[in-house]
């Protein structure tokens, strides 16, 4: 969960220290000396001046609670006056030395008592709310005003009622940054349908990162659409961290895409990998995707997924594996998916072959092969389960937690009807069909 961090500049001096330092920045190319190269590499490309915003704290306690994506608040003279999100987080007495020691002219500076403990903000703005307002938000007590470093408790985040998420009620309480909308995978019969109108109407682009977050709902990931967050549209929180980007055309694709922004938002936001969904993209976008690390997935494509994952249960991690290698998602990973839900298939067809020439056998059958055998009398197809498959089927459904077969000397005996080794097996692999078509 997103959390909330308060940065408290009460006195003038540290008022100052606030304008300068988050309010208006600092040089990258001042400090690089002090910054290994992914962080350097991270400033650079998140900054879009050049310059990081950060602030030091000696509160390591506390500090070692946050988390990248927090909310950060700064606190002045009863109202808070600027908020920004949690980029990075840093240890480095160094630094904080060079920057409040050698950089300020309050002489605050304590050795006993360094500010070491940093954290650097992304997409600071100038705000203006009342601490009253904020207490009566979070749950404090009216008289509250904050004393230091503070990361609010989650319990009282949990208990923020009417609000479908902390980003959207800061957003709400401050009138700036996003807000971040959870969407349920609830069925939408005409999903489809409607992304492709949307992708190519301009005058719904909103509508279509609606449909997109529930697209990736429907696919069995957690996602959020988020309202008002530039150009990133959709944050995918499992089974992997990743951004997409919208793209809606009325002409049906995308000529041209600035691969930088797109990384400088990954980056923002902390993910793994970065995806860009248009109804279509020209050949030089596909072309270009492949260096970079990011996917891009036409709208027919994302409706291909959407049909196998409704058909076959296909498991969001298997989709995220395609999505998330870099370059232009096409038929060659569509191939790739049918192979595996094809391999799904097959061994689900073979454990129920399995349970049906044991529910058909007269006792106990011996051996592995000797299950394979009656599979063959029973099956007019050529594709037999070899004799090794045999046995990794009796193996699974002997196992204690499956509890489908037993074994004993004599050898293995069914425990199941087929008609209920056809529901064991879908929980176990998502996609069986029994054999023959349709139940």
């Amino acid at each position: 969960m997103t959390g909330i961090v308060i940065l408290p500049a009460g006195r003038d001096d540290v008022f100052e220290d606030y304008k300068q330092f988050i309010r208006d920045g600092h040089p990258i190319e001042d400090i690089e000396s002090y910054l290994n190269d992914d962080d350097l590499e991270l400033f650079r490309t998140t900054s879009d001046n050049d310059l990081v915003h950060v602030w030091g704290t000696s509160v390591d306690g506390t500090w070692r609670n946050v988390e990248r994506n927090d909310i950060a608040l700064v606190y002045h003279d009863g109202a808070f006056v600027a908020r920004g999100q949690v980029l990075q987080l840093r240890h480095d007495p160094d630094l904080a030395e060079y920057l409040w020691k050698e950089n300020v002219e309050h002489g605050r500076w304590n050795e006993e008592s360094p500010w070491e403990y940093m954290t650097f903000l992304t997409d600071v703005e100038e705000v203006d709310v009342d601490i009253k307002q904020f207490n009566e938000l979070v749950g404090y007590d009216e008289t509250y005003r904050p004393q230091g470093f503070t990361r609010v408790a989650d319990k009282r985040l949990n208990q923020l009622s009417g609000e479908e998420s902390v980003e959207t009620a800061i957003a709400d309480l401050t009138d700036a940054g996003e807000r971040v909308h959870p969407v349920d995978d609830e069925p939408a019969p005409d999903l489809a349908d409607q992304l492709r109108a949307a992708s190519t109407d301009g005058n719904a682009h909103e509508e279509f990162e609606k449909l997109v977050a529930k697209a990736f709902s429907r696919l069995g990931c957690a996602a959020d659409w988020i309202e008002g967050g530039g150009d990133t549209d959709v944050e995918i929180r499992f089974p992997e961290h990743v951004v997409v980007e919208v793209k809606a055309r009325g002409n049906g694709r995308v000529n041209s895409l600035e691969v930088t922004n797109v990384d400088k938002h990954r980056r923002q936001r902390g993910a793994d990998h970065a995806i860009v969904v248009a109804p279509g993209f020209a050949p030089k976008v596909i072309d270009n995707a492949e260096t970079t690390e990011l996917t891009t997935i036409a709208v027919d494509d994302l409706v291909e997924l959407l049909d196998r994952r409704d058909e076959y249960a296909v498991p969001p991690e298997e989709i995220l594996a395609l999505l998330t290698r870099s370059g232009a998602f096409q038929d060659d990973r569509l191939d790739l998916l049918d192979e595996y839900i094809q391999d799904r298939i097959d061994a689900g067809e073979t454990l129920l072959a399995v349970i049906r020439a044991l529910e058909r056998a007269d006792g106990a059958v011996e051996t592995a092969e000797d299950v394979r055998w009656i599979v063959v009398g029973m099956e007019d197809s050529n594709d037999i389960p070899t004799t090794e498959e045999v046995r990794s089927a009796l193996q699974l459904l002997a196992h204690p937690s499956v509890g489908a077969v037993e074994q004993d000397e004599e050898g293995y005996r069914v425990t199941t009807g087929y008609e209920n080794g056809i529901q064991l097996v879908r929980s176990l692999a998502d996609v069986v069909q029994p054999p023959g078509g349709e139940e």
